[in-house]
């Protein structure tokens, strides 16, 4: 078992996770990762986006076809319904003129053959969609901040524990 954070730690902690968690709602509703713009219909996605914590971390979890919308689904490996594609076009709009259940049959049959919009238009790459949330600067920043208030710590305790007085 590692050793526990501490107040300070917890806190900038937690802050950074709900920073995070912030960022990657903001990439759902507004990262434009296809021709038809952000992957954000029924809401549902971003409203998944939740921390768990840990004893020393987080995680932060969200609907499993999240991994679709970063990677895209391959041809072939659509798991997608009628019911649910069906869904989708009611709350997207689709301006269709055939009925929702035929439209829905006729997606899922282009993604079995083409796979989804996110793979063809990033042909299997990454699709960036949390690319700016997850950048890597925000973890050096995290980083930084959690080892100066590190430091500041240490400093305190050497200060407390040998009774130095500060000018």
């Amino acid at each position: 078992m590692g050793k526990m954070l501490s107040p300070t730690e917890n806190i900038i902690l937690r802050n950074f996770a709900e920073l995070l968690k912030t960022e990657i709602q903001k990439a759902i509703k507004t990262k434009k990762v296809t021709k038809f713009g952000a992957v954000n219909s029924s809401g549902r996605l971003h409203d998944s986006v939740e921390i768990k914590y840990t004893e020393n971390g987080f995680q932060i979890l969200a609907n499993d076809y999240i991994t679709g919308l970063i990677w895209g689904v391959r041809p072939g490996e659509s798991t997608a319904t009628i019911g649910a594609i069906s869904r989708w076009i009611d709350e997207k709009p689709v301006q269709a003129t055939i009925p929702n259940g035929t439209l829905a049959a006729l997606i899922i049959r282009k993604q079995m053959k083409e796979g989804n919009m996110i793979y063809r238009t990033h042909k299997g790459a990454n699709s960036g969609l949390l690319e700016d949330a997850l950048s890597e600067d925000k973890f050096d920043n995290f980083i930084e901040l959690l080892a100066s208030k590190s430091v500041t710590e240490l400093t305190d305790k050497i200060v407390e524990s040998f009774d130095l007085k500060v000018a």
